[in-house]
């Protein structure tokens, strides 16, 4: 009788096991159009994977699991689209919340609190203000007359493409990849250990502060270099 209830026990507790090892079944993703108003700049939040492509018209497409799907609000207000889940959500960093982003034109691009900004495509503007924090990455091709670029707070930006003139600063432990972006003449610092690179043509003003590393490629004929703090300030 002892022998017959010490297998029931470890055939229960076995079951308990195995239940909870089960996989937990996969919930619908739903994938909606949206309609949306004229907008010149983005801003994207909380965790999203944002994909921009430049077209003659504005459009809007979401993805995300069915049960969470209304919570990724898009909302056009003072001509920018935010991009966000509502505070009600509560956070799964497992689930997937795309969107999908068709403009027209862009002058401003914000990402924070860990969201992900791709272009998809070569992205044509005039004067871009990009501007990445909290975590997020931002991965863009463009063509542009002016860039100002900040990161900040662990963040990371990704460019290549051409431009004519680039600001850009990083600070906080981020990391600014610009080597393939060909700009004619570009000013940058970097601060509190963060990682800038770039590559200029013509004239570059950089300055490196508290262990903070700058490094430029091409060949500028005007160069004003400034090092403080640890900071350095490097040709490859």
């Amino acid at each position: 009788m002892k022998t017959l209830k010490l297998l029931s026990i470890l055939t229960l507790a076995l079951f308990g096991i195995s239940s909870l090892a089960a996989p937990v079944n996969e919930k619908d993703t739903g994938r909606r159009d949206r309609k949306t108003e004229p907008f010149h700049a983005i801003k994207v939040s909380t965790g999203i994977d944002l994909y921009l492509t430049q077209g003659n018209a504005e459009k809007i497409t979401v993805e995300a699991d069915e049960d969470i799907i209304d919570n990724l609000k898009t909302e056009v207000r003072d001509g920018v689209l935010r991009i966000y889940m509502e505070k009600s959500f509560s956070w799964r960093w497992n689930v997937e919340r795309k969107v999908y982003v068709t403009f027209r034109e862009l002058d401003m691009l914000t990402a924070d609190s860990g969201s992900d900004v791709e272009s998809q495509g070569l992205l044509q503007v005039k004067n871009l203000k990009i501007d990445a924090s909290s975590g997020s990455d931002i991965e863009l091709e463009v063509n542009a007359d002016r860039l100002t670029v900040s990161t900040s707070s662990g963040s990371d930006t990704d460019l290549k493409g051409t431009a004519g003139y680039m600001e850009a600063s990083s600070s906080s432990g981020s990391d600014l990849n610009a080597e393939d972006l060909k700009t004619k003449v570009c000013e940058v610092s970097a601060s509190s250990g963060s990682d800038a690179v770039v590559y200029v043509t013509e004239r570059i003003k950089a300055s490196a502060s508290s262990g903070a590393d700058i490094c430029y490629h091409g060949s500028p004929s005007s160069k004003d270099i400034n090092e403080s703090s640890g900071g350095d300030v490097y040709h490859e």
